[in-house]
């Protein structure tokens, strides 16, 4: 009987991750050609994209950070009139479709001036990717005690430090969560990057899309193989200096609890 259970897990684990591998496999082989990769490699698009793709994460993670990290504590803290009107606004971007959202910003972006620039497209992409950075990091405040803080405050500590020395090793893993969510939904924006960046930001996922249409997978495959890479580094430094803050604090506590 455990011989037949532990059978099924295995294959049930064995089908899931040929689901989900199994087009990337399809996109490395592909993309087996050293001429292809010769080329891509030399162009200087490439690194443009590569450049500006981390650029635009980098201002969204920050935009997220500094304007959901205070709305994901207030709304897993406070309880107030019109709560639930808030919350709705705050999903409001997924229900949405993209586009629609985009060409109203698309106006209001051209008489500030941020169209076919980093900050604009780094903007939108922040609407987009707000509600799952926010859901993650409320899910983490909700397991905080907030007696954490308000020792912390007691002692002469400034906000800054009660969030980096208190709050998030606590919550840590939701933050990691949130954003790597916002990094791989910021990524994967196509065509609100081309609406507000006008063609003249070139992120990865712009500069995919022509090869692709134009019917040069192979040139496609190589970028796409690039695009998932580039992901991936982005995710894992995130959380190495995540994991290194989270790490520092459990050596400072075993150091207290020494002396």
């Amino acid at each position: 009987m455990v011989i037949l259970k532990n059978f099924f897990i295995g294959f049930f684990y064995f089908f899931i991750s040929l689901l989900f591998l199994l087009p990337f496999f399809g996109i490395f082989l592909k993309s087996l050609n050293c001429k292809m990769w010769i080329y891509i490699l030399k162009s200087e698009s490439t690194y443009i994209s590569l450049w500006t793709t981390f650029l635009v994460v980098l201002l969204t993670m920050i935009i997220n950070f500094i304007i959901g990290t205070p709305v994901a504590s207030f709304m897993a803290r406070e309880k107030f009139n019109g709560k639930i009107l808030v919350e709705i606004l705050i999903i409001l971007p997924l229900i949405i479709p993209a586009m629609v959202s985009t060409m109203g910003l698309q106006f209001v972006f051209i008489k500030l001036g941020l169209i076919e620039t980093v900050l604009g497209v780094a903007v939108v992409h922040s609407i987009t990717t707000m509600p799952y950075y926010i859901g993650s990091m409320r899910a983490g405040y909700l397991t905080l005690n907030k007696d954490y803080t308000n020792l912390g405050k007691v002692l002469g500590a400034n906000q800054i430090q009660r969030f980096t020395k208190i709050t998030l090793p606590i919550i840590y893993p939701s933050f990691l969560v949130g954003m790597s969510l916002v990094i791989i939904v910021s990524l994967a924006q196509y065509l609100v990057t081309f609406i507000i960046g006008g063609g003249q930001v070139m992120t990865l996922p712009v500069i995919i899309m022509p090869y692709l249409s134009d019917g040069a997978i192979g040139n496609g495959t190589v970028y796409s193989v690039i695009y998932v890479g580039f992901t991936y580094f982005l995710v894992m430094i995130v959380g190495k200096i995540i994991k290194r803050i989270y790490r520092k604090r459990e050596k400072n506590d075993r150091i207290k609890k020494s002396v």
